[in-house]
């Protein structure tokens, strides 16, 4: 991506980030519709305020996208909300943080995650305020040179994809940082619960270990975090009982099959993952081919 600050910007280069932010909304009709907007009258070099109109057209691209992305019900819901002196609402700033990193405490993003929410959302924030100043249009606001409007339109799409980049950023961190917990967690689950897939498959299963292949954050809001994980549980099936075995008329064998595991804890304590928070199936159709 290009670098926001430069006086250079091609329109090529804000295609391109434009283009980047539309990617991340494929089921939104309005965004790509208020993105041609901006652009054509951007573009219009007759128009000696081209760059102030354009202003507009991003205030409501930003608002669109803030308010898409972080609801106000669903940002007062989180623990760490508190509710601005100077306005009845919610903020800016509140709203991107809650996109970054949603119903997560501050504490556990910068400790844990060891992610700067302020370098996420400042870049967004300060292109905010330019906006503020070019839609209110006076003498000395006027904005009509290409390489001023090409620069107020990158640091606003800039903002956002950096926003956006940071959101990304943060989940998959989690991933990493509570791999091992969440290890733990459908181990429990898989040696406390009765899985009806793998008792099913001789007169007594034990498991002895699994490993986690992949970890993906299907859902983080407000006040849930959810995970799906897929791995590969490892047991020993043992048919007949222990004295068979011995009387070599049973026997033990191993063999490891496919699972996949929803995974649902607290936004507030997602470190807090314990094997009733993991729904587990195993796949063991291989046993029978």
């Amino acid at each position: 991506m290009a670098n926001s600050k430069s006086n250079k910007m091609s329109w090529r280069e804000i295609n391109a980030t434009k283009k980047a932010l539309a990617e991340r909304f494929p089921g939104d009709p309005f965004l790509p519709k208020l993105l041609k907007g901006v652009m054509r009258v951007a573009r219009d070099k007759s128009n000696p305020i081209r760059g102030n109109l354009a202003a507009s057209g991003l205030r409501e691209i930003v608002g669109h996208v803030l308010h898409d992305l972080a609801p106000e019900q669903e940002v007062r819901r989180c623990v760490w909300f508190e509710q601005a002196k100077d306005t009845a609402g919610i903020t800016r700033r509140q709203r991107a943080n809650y996109i970054v990193h949603a119903g997560l405490p501050e504490a556990f993003v910068e400790d844990i995650l060891s992610l700067d929410v302020r370098e996420e959302v400042q870049p967004l924030l300060d292109a905010i305020n330019e906006l503020n100043r070019a839609t209110h249009v006076q003498a000395e606001t006027i904005i009509h040179k290409g390489r001023d409007v090409r620069k107020m339109i990158q640091n606003v799409l800039f903002g956002l994809v950096n926003l956006l980049e940071g959101a990304a950023t943060a989940r998959e961190t989690m991933k990493h940082a509570l791999a091992e917990v969440m290890h733990e967690a459908v181990f429990d689950n898989l040696i406390s619960e009765t899985i009806q897939e793998l008792d099913e498959l001789s007169t007594h299963t034990v498991v002895n270990g699994h490993a986690i292949d992949t970890i993906a954050v299907q859902l983080m809001n407000a006040t849930t975090v959810c995970y799906v994980v897929t791995g590969e549980v490892e047991v020993e099936l043992q048919y007949g009982s222990n004295s068979d075995v011995r009387n070599d008329i049973g026997f033990r064998r191993n063999d490891a099959y496919p699972y996949r595991a929803i995974i649902t804890s607290c936004a507030a304590e997602p470190s807090e993952i314990h094997s009733n928070d993991v729904a587990l199936t195993v796949d063991n159709r291989s046993f029978f081919e």
